[in-house]
This record gives C-alpha cells, sequence and structure tokens, in this order.
C-alpha cells in the first residue's frame, strides 16, 4: 500500500511540475507563442496581457469607426439595389430556397437558422455605408416564434467589427383588448404581432448605436456574407445606402414656415394607449400615484408603460396622435426615472419615423426621486418645436446608452487587465496565498506596480468622465473612485499584493457591474402633451395634499383583504406561490380561463417571499391548499414533520411522476413516498466557444481523460477549463457512487471507488490547474479567458440574452464521462435541486378539497399547461422569462435552439440529484470541509474522507433516533429503502430529434 501511495505522489509531483513548465515557460515568452498560433490576427498595443479571444473577436463599432475617420475613410455617396434572391454562393448547410411569401414572389426563404449566403456587389467609389433589407420574420405556424431575428455580416471575408455578428431585425406587436378579471382588476392583455414585410438598415442587436451600421466597402467588387443565427426568415431586397446626416435644431428650425404656431388645445396621449411595441418584454404597468390617470386605486388599472421592463438598448414603443392644424408644437412627458440612484438615462425620439434632429438622438433625461415634468428642451432650457402637418402623426421613443459608449470599452479593457494581473498572480504564487512568504514584488513581478498605477489613474479619469457625461456624481462614478481607492491602499504596501488575490478578484468583478448600470435605462410613462409655444403644459407633479391623500390610499391598499393571507376562502382554492408578480399574475389568469371553468371553484394565488412562511402558517393554522415554487428541500423537510403530503396515495400520482427523470424525483422522496413534484429544472451541460477551441486545435472533450489531455494546451495560452469547485455530482456518480447507502441509513462514501471518485474531484484542483475561484465564468467565457466549462441553464439564459456579440461562437455539449466497464460514456450530474423549485400538498387541506387541490396539481404540471404558461411568460415579459419546466415535454416546446434542446435532453437523461434523509445536510458540509482541506491544506484525501465519513454517519444516527427511525438500543425499526438509479432515463429520448 504504501508503494501505491508513493507512486501516486510521485506521479502528481511530476504532472504538478509539468503544467507549472509550461505555463512558466509561457509567461517567459507568451508574446513568441500568441504570435505563432495566431499570426493571420492583428497585434495590439497591450500585447502582453491580450488573451486569445482578444486576438479572436474584433473591436467595437465605435472604436472601428473612430479609427476609419482617423483614417480620412469617406462615407459612402452610392445606392444599390439587388434582389436577396441573387446571391453568388451558399453553403451546404443553409436551408433556403427561392419561392413566395407573404404576397410577395422570388423571396429569400431561410426557413432555419444556420449556413450562410454570400453576394457580390460592384461599387465605383469607396466609403462608409449602410446595409437595408426587406425582411418578413416568418410566422408561428410557418416555424418562427416572437423572437427578433439575428445576422451575421461579413463584407469582403471578415467582420469588420464585433457588432457585424449580432445584427437584429425586430419584429413588432400590439396588445389586444383590454381583460380584466372577475373582481374588476385589469390582467395582461394577449398580444398580437404585426405581421407585415418591413424594411430596416442593419442594426446591433444591443442597441448601443442609435444610427445604422456602417460597413467600410472598397471600389470594385465588394462581398457580402450573412449569416442566420436566430429565427426563420424571409428576405425580399438588400441595398446598400450612404448614411443620413442629422441637422441640428437650430438648422431644422429654420426651414419651418412663418407664424406656424400650432393649437392651442394641448393634446394628451396615455402611454399605455401605443399603437407598437418592438419586443414583447415591455410592459403596462398599473400606478397607484395620485395623479397618475386613470386612477388605479381599489382596482388595478394599467396606467402607465414601462419601468423594469423597458430598459434594453434598442427597445422602441410607438404611440399615435393628431393635431388640429398646422404649426409648430413643443412636447413633454410625465415620467419616472428613479430606478438608479442619480444616474441619467438616454431616449431616442423619432417622430413619423425619422429623428427630426441631432438633439433627439441622444436625449438625457436624470434622476429624480419621483415622477417628474420631462419637457424636451435645449440646453438653455427652451423647448424645442417640433413642426407637424394637421393629421395624424407617430412619437417613438426607444432606449439608447450610446453616451457611455466609449466608458464601456474602457471597462472591457481594464477588465481584460484585472483578469491578466489576477492570472499573473496565482502563477507566480502556485494559486495559493502564503503569509510567511516575504514578496519583492518589483523584482519577481516586473511591471505589475507600473499596471496598477496606471489603472489607479484609468479609475480616477473614468469618474471624472462619467461625471462629465451624467452632469452630477452617481453610484457609478463613485464605484470608479472607490475602485481607484482600493488599488491605491494595494500599492501602499506592494509586496503584499500577492497574498490580495481574492481582492483583486473583487476588483473585476465590481468593474463588470457597472457595464450593466450603464446599459440599462429604465423608465415609466404616464402620459405625454403636445401644445403650441404660447400655451402651457398641465401640472406633472403632486402637490403636498395630493401626496397625503395618495399616501393615506396607499395605506388603507396595504391592509386590504387582497393583501392579506389569512383572509383565505374556504370555498376557494388557495395557492401559495413563491415566485415574483409576473410569474403570479400569469398563473392567475391562467387558472381563471382554464381551471376554474373546468372544476367549479376559484383559485386565489397568493405571493409569499420566503419558505419559512410555510411554517409559521403551520403555527398560525392557515396553510394553504397547493404550494409553488417552494425549494426543492421544502416537500423533504415538511414530510419529514408529517405536514407534506404523500403524493402516491392520491390516484393518477404514477402518471404524473412518470413525467419526470427518476433523478429529478430523488429530492421528494422519502420512507417510500413522494412529497413534491419538481416544478423547474436546472440542467447543467458543457458550454466552449467553438472559435478558441479551433484556434488551439482542441475537440470539444467527451471523456474527463479527453479534458485532462487539452489542460497543458489551454494553460499554455493563459486559458483554463471551469468547473463548480464544490459541485461533486459528476465524478462520484459516474465512479458508481452514491451518497448514501441505499437503506438510507449511513454514507455511501466509504467505499473503494468513493476514494478515487474523492480523490479525482480534488486532482482537477491539485493536479490539473483548474482555478478555484473564479469571479464570474459569464464573464470570463464572454471573454474568451475560459473558453470551456460545466455550467447551468443561469449560464445559458445569460449568454443568449446578454452575450450577443459571442452568438454565432459559442456552442454547449454534454457533460464529459466515464467510460463504464461495458464500454459506455456515463454522464451522471446532480446538484441542479439547489437551484430549482417544486410543487407540494399538505395534510391539513380539508378532505373535501384535497381532490381538487391534487387536481390542480396535476393540471399545472401538465405538459399542456407548463407549455402555455411558459410561452406566455416570455412573450409577454421576454427571454429572460425562460421557464425552465421540469415537464420534459414542456420544455421541449420553448423556443430553444434546435441543436442546443438536443443536447440538453441527452444530458437530462443523466440527471441524478441527491437524496434526502434525515441529518443528510451534513453530507454536503462534511465533503466540503474534507475538500478544503485537502485542496488548501494539502491533506491526504483518504484521511480527509474517511473522517467526513465518521461526522456524516454520526449525524445521521443522531437524526434517525430524532424521528424513531432507530430503537432506543440502536436497532433499526425500519429502512429509508432510497430509489436505486443506476440506468439513464430513457424518456428523454422520445423529444430528440
Amino acid at each position: 500500500m504504501k508503494r501505491q501511495i508513493g507512486k501516486r505522489q510521485f506521479k502528481k509531483i511530476i504532472n504538478t511540475s509539468l503544467i507549472f513548465i509550461l505555463v512558466s515557460s509561457m509567461v517567459l515568452v507568451g508574446g513568441e507563442k500568441h504570435n505563432t498560433i495566431y499570426a493571420e490576427e492583428s497585434k495590439s498595443k497591450n500585447a502582453e496581457t491580450e488573451t486569445t479571444h482578444d486576438r479572436a473577436l474584433e473591436p467595437y463599432f465605435y472604436e472601428t469607426h473612430e479609427k476609419w475617420k482617423d483614417e480620412d475613410i469617406n462615407y459612402g455617396v452610392e445606392s444599390i439595389e439587388f434582389a436577396a434572391s441573387d446571391f453568388t454562393k451558399k453553403s451546404a448547410e443553409s436551408n433556403i430556397k427561392i419561392g413566395s411569401y407573404a404576397g410577395e414572389e422570388n423571396a429569400l426563404l431561410w426557413s432555419n437558422p444556420g449556413g450562410w449566403v454570400e453576394y457580390e456587389v460592384d461599387l465605383e467609389n469607396e466609403g462608409l455605408y449602410q446595409i437595408n433589407v426587406d425582411y418578413f420574420p416568418f410566422l408561428q405556424e410557418d416555424g418562427g416564434s416572437r423572437q427578433s431575428v439575428i445576422l451575421g455580416a461579413e463584407i469582403n471575408g471578415s467582420y469588420q467589427y464585433r457588432e457585424a455578428r449580432s445584427i437584429e431585425l425586430k419584429r413588432e406587436f400590439i396588445d389586444q383588448d383590454v381583460q380584466y378579471d372577475e373582481s374588476g382588476n385589469q390582467i395582461r392583455s394577449l398580444v398580437q404581432e404585426l405581421t407585415d414585410w418591413k424594411t430596416d438598415a442593419f442594426r446591433d442587436s444591443g442597441g448601443a448605436s442609435v444610427e445604422p451600421l456602417l460597413f467600410h466597402f472598397k471600389k470594385g467588387t465588394n462581398k457580402i456574407r450573412l449569416f442566420v443565427l436566430r429565427e426563420a426568415v424571409a428576405l425580399k431586397s438588400l441595398s446598400i445606402n450612404k448614411s443620413k446626416n442629422f441637422e441640428f435644431y437650430e438648422d431644422v428650425k429654420e426651414g419651418y414656415p412663418t407664424a406656424s404656431l400650432g393649437t392651442d388645445e394641448v393634446i394628451m396621449i396615455e402611454a399605455e394607449d401605443f399603437i407598437k411595441k418592438n419586443t414583447t418584454s415591455i410592459q403596462v404597468q398599473y400606478d397607484r400615484d395620485p395623479i397618475t390617470t386613470p386612477e388605479s386605486l381599489k382596482k388595478i388599472k394599467f396606467n402607465t408603460l414601462g419601468g423594469m421592463s423597458w430598459f434594453e438598448g434598442g427597445q422602441a414603443v410607438t404611440w399615435e396622435f393628431e393635431v388640429p392644424k398646422d404649426g409648430e408644437y413643443k412636447v413633454a412627458f410625465r415620467g419616472l426615472q428613479n430606478y438608479r440612484k442619480n444616474l441619467s438615462i438616454f431616449r431616442t425620439f423619432y417622430v413619423d419615423g425619422e429623428i427630426p434632429f441631432e438633439e433627439m438622438k441622444n436625449y438625457q433625461i436624470p434622476y429624480a426621486s419621483g415622477w417628474q415634468e420631462i419637457v424636451l428642451k435645449d440646453v438653455s432650457e427652451k423647448p424645442f418645436s417640433f413642426y407637424l402637418k394637421k393629421g395624424k402623426h407617430t412619437i417613438t421613443s426607444e432606449v439608447t446608452y450610446e453616451p457611455f459608449v466609449p466608458l464601456i470599452i474602457q471597462i472591457d479593457s481594464i477588465s481584460r487587465e484585472i483578469g491578466a494581473i489576477a492570472k499573473e498572480l496565482r502563477i507566480a504564487s502556485g494559486d495559493r496565498e502564503d503569509s510567511f512568504r516575504v514578496w519583492n514584488v518589483k523584482k519577481e513581478l516586473p511591471g505589475l506596480i507600473e499596471k496598477l498605477e496606471n489603472m489607479h489613474n484609468d479609475f480616477e479619469g473614468m469618474a471624472k468622465q462619467m461625471i462629465k457625461i451624467n452632469v452630477e456624481t452617481s453610484n457609478v462614478s463613485q464605484a470608479f473612485n472607490s475602485l481607484a481607492r482600493d488599488i491605491d491602499t494595494l500599492l501602499k504596501k506592494p509586496n503584499e499584493i500577492p497574498n490580495k488575490q481574492v481582492s483583486i478578484g473583487t476588483l473585476q468583478e465590481r468593474v463588470e457591474s457597472q457595464r450593466r448600470e450603464l446599459m440599462n435605462g429604465p423608465l415609466q410613462i404616464d402620459k405625454y402633451y403636445l401644445t403650441s409655444d404660447k400655451s402651457e403644459f398641465p401640472r406633472m407633479t403632486a402637490n403636498g395634499p395630493e401626496k397625503i391623500k395618495g399616501m393615506f390610499n396607499s395605506l388603507m391598499y396595504s391592509f386590504s383583504g387582497q393583501n392579506e393571507l389569512a383572509g383565505q376562502e374556504e370555498e376557494e382554492l388557495n395557492v401559495w406561490m413563491m415566485w415574483g408578480r409576473d410569474y403570479a399574475e400569469e398563473l392567475q389568469q391562467l387558472a381563471d380561463q382554464q381551471f376554474t371553468p373546468k372544476h367549479g371553484i376559484k383559485v386565489n394565488v397568493n405571493l409569499i417571499q420566503d419558505k419559512n412562511l410555510l411554517i409559521l402558517a403551520k403555527a398560525a393554522g392557515i396553510m394553504p391548499d397547493v404550494a409553488l415554487g417552494v425549494p426543492a428541500d421544502m416537500p423533504f423537510e415538511m414530510a419529514l414533520r408529517g405536514v407534506a403530503k404523500d403524493l402516491t396515495t392520491l390516484p393518477g400520482s404514477k402518471d404524473v411522476l412518470n413525467n419526470y427523470a427518476p433523478g429529478a424525483l430523488l429530492p421528494f422522496y422519502y420512507d417510500g413516498g413522494y412529497f413534491g413534484v419538481p416544478e423547474t429544472i436546472n440542467f447543467k451541460v458543457l458550454f466552449y466557444r467553438k472559435d478558441i477551441l479551433d484556434q488551439l486545435d482542441l475537440d470539444v472533450p467527451d471523456t474527463w481523460e479527453d479534458v485532462y489531455n487539452m489542460m497543458p494546451t489551454l494553460l499554455q495560452n493563459q486559458n483554463n477549463f471551469f468547473v463548480d469547485p464544490k459541485d461533486f455530482s459528476y465524478m462520484l456518480y459516474q465512479n458508481d457512487i452514491d451518497l448514501y447507502t441505499d437503506d438510507g441509513l449511513a454514507s455511501g462514501l466509504d467505499q473503494t471507488n468513493a476514494v478515487k471518485a474523492f480523490e479525482e474531484w480534488t486532482n482537477l484542483f491539485n493536479l490539473h490547474g483548474m482555478d478555484l475561484q473564479v469571479q464570474s465564468f459569464y464573464q470570463q467565457f464572454r471573454k474568451g479567458e475560459y473558453p470551456i466549462g460545466i455550467a447551468d441553464f443561469n449560464q445559458y439564459m445569460q449568454l443568449l440574452v446578454a452575450a450577443p456579440e459571442i452568438l454565432d461562437v459559442w456552442g454547449i455539449a454534454p457533460i464529459p464521462g466515464h467510460v463504464n466497464e461495458s464500454g459506455e460514456v456515463v454522464r451522471w450530474a446532480g446538484a441542479t435541486s439547489f437551484d430549482t423549485t417544486s410543487m407540494m400538498l399538505f395534510n391539513d387541506t380539508i378532505a373535501e378539497k384535497q381532490d381538487t387541490a391534487w387536481e390542480f396539481v396535476k393540471w399545472y404540471a401538465s405538459a399542456d399547461t407548463q407549455a402555455e404558461y411558459g410561452l406566455n411568460l416570455e412573450q409577454f415579459r421576454g427571454e429572460t422569462f425562460r421557464w425552465n419546466s421540469a415537464n420534459i415535454d414542456a420544455f421541449s416546446k420553448m423556443p430553444w435552439r434546435q441543436a442546443d434542446l438536443d443536447v440538453i435532453l441527452d444530458q437530462w437523461q443523466w440527471i441524478k440529484d441527491i437524496a434526502n434523509v434525515p441529518g443528510g445536510y451534513m453530507s454536503i458540509r462534511q465533503l466540503e470541509f474534507a475538500w478544503n482541506q485537502t485542496i488548501l491544506e494539502g491533506g491526504n484525501p483518504r484521511i480527509e474522507l474517511e473522517k467526513a465519513v465518521k461526522e456524516i454517519n454520526r449525524e445521521l444516527k443522531r437524526k434517525q433516533n430524532e424521528f424513531n427511525i432507530l430503537g432506543k438500543d440502536g436497532t433499526t425499526k425500519h429502512s429509508l429503502d432510497l430509489p436505486v438509479i443506476k440506468e439513464p432515463w430513457e424518456g428523454a429520448k422520445r423529444f430528440e430529434q
């Protein structure tokens, strides 16, 4: 035995030394190595700190445009139009044909995303041109959804800037007729798409630029290659056009007719009465301010628009109004801009679909603590005049953050620098902080102090720039100053910097958080006003007496019966839901439309914010009939105390439970019964950057051996593989180890294979060089520093929604597995139940309502209801509300990318969550202790695991005595007989394509 341990230790030392030599050699000659790998890419000013991704992804449009200006490249002067069907090449995988669509013949029909088509255009003059397109997103019955179309555009063989990878073609929508529930409260209206051929210029999906994107075309023949990355679309024609210049207000006003005063009447437009919006997520809201109209006090009435549902760049709303005579009109609106302390937002205003003058491109709206009067006016406080002819007109307001783009680019740059410093410190210190080591940073880490000094100056400069743009100090400028002070603190004791790696990592996270602050621009609008220059706008803010009245009304409303859980009616089905208000309102509406008419009982959906309310409700005797959205551990905890209902005793339970993977049901099992049903699922898959793996000549790993083989290449190129350090599931389960014995009474970690699995888990960090701390895998993946790693549903949605610039260069794959004795790759993974929710029933529900409560759960858990619920959430509120239903049938009906859905379903069959037993919390705790001792303190894996098993078994026995599972003499009264899951779930294969 001693000889074997010695060999493993010797092998570990050799492997660790090899990785250290590879990484060290890269640090010493890193620039030469990078130039070898990426010979075709241009060099950067900071080549020594660049990552693979920096060389792979282009600069922002703003940077490229500034570069073109410096190079004196002129704006184009020609216009050329050509049919979308007249392409010269197409890729083999592009699913396109030429045909008719929505009344147009000879259209290019791109029925599935993927592939490319290429066009050739001849220009007589070099210059910067915009590209326009006539398009029609496919209808839902033809395979489309309600998402916008995303394109990529290469010009002459390359993307000219990163936004060219994610060009958005918007859809348009309108809310249908107003609806009310039986209590007289307004409920969300259905949303209808405005389907028609549309013409628009290529614009970036992030909304960073108000004007269309520009492309540099050379004189002569140019090639345009288009990629469709999301959504099916029909294209009729494309055109190359010169960009439009916007005159300043004073020049525009000189062209107004003389004596052109408009009407003295005040024209009012209620914000909720819009005629179109370009995303379903923009929603009407209700507000109880005393002068918000129409009134929404005793009954809910949607009387405003926007707020936190209208904040992303490019989101726009259009209103229609009519003026009685030709003339000049001034415009104002009543708005609420108090979502971020002292931080301005920006809007672009269009009149009749056009920006009327330069000042309307990025109109600044300052912060105010309450509702404010916002008059469109110049810097001298004089209202702008808009000349309008008699008749109908439109006004459009679009979210923009263009003035903050230079700062956002700086945030990107400085975040990369912090990441490079953190990596340099990890390599130099062996990824450990040693308080006993005496450092000479100036000698051992040359250039580090200078980098931090430059960073300190950058932050101070960014704070000043932020104040200049924002006009006043804000949370963002204060954050920049705070970061500068923190760096100054580090510089006062430079030789202690290597032991401040956590602080350095926190700096990067804090910098990145400012990006979202600058990009988000929430605004809520009550109404618009138009009138002539000689007339005054109505008062838009409440006076003292009105504010007092409003506070009193709000106070009285808070005591109303609809806000009291204790006010539950016995003749109603009382459902408690631990989700946000949007989720509860959608469920209430569905229940009113479908469940109540069929079962003849009113459903009352109540919001609760804390699972402990269920415990308190038990003591108070006001238990609900059904609980939804409760954490996955709650049904077991309440079953242990006799509160939760055993669902297996109810009719039809087998049919319901068969809809779920057996591994996903494990957390809800106790003592022969199932006490909950999974509501949502949090899958884990392997994320990878296609572009970076291709450049490194690496394949997507299928097994953990493949991962280990790719690690030296990743590390040599300053990259890494991400795994959650606390997730032990794949190493244990794939090595055929369960946390507990089959009877559920003892730890299963005392087997020989358990030591092997635990050592393999810890070797990810001790031997293979994976990082112990990663501030944000999303950010590191987006930048390419971690081009591959295992993450979950939240990571997937974040990349899908918030990283459009890499939409075409990342993919997912099943989790790496182990090859078993039969030669099959097993991919068991768990730890998903920590972030999932469930539904449950209670023993306290009166007998007359038990059956109805169970019928409600069956209805809510059904594939049809879950699918409709999820699709409605996304339809009304956008992609960020993607419903990750645990019902696999409903899950597969959400608008996933088909290739991604296939991967998720493949991994779904290997889900194996953690079973719950009395005292089971000690298993997680002790495994973490053993991991910490092995990784951080250099403990022996076998010894640390043995100590963990001893503590786990001690706690399990204590709890078994408490809950009468063991007798006083220590004998077993009854075993828990946990479900044994050894085979992947066949049910997932039904939905694979």
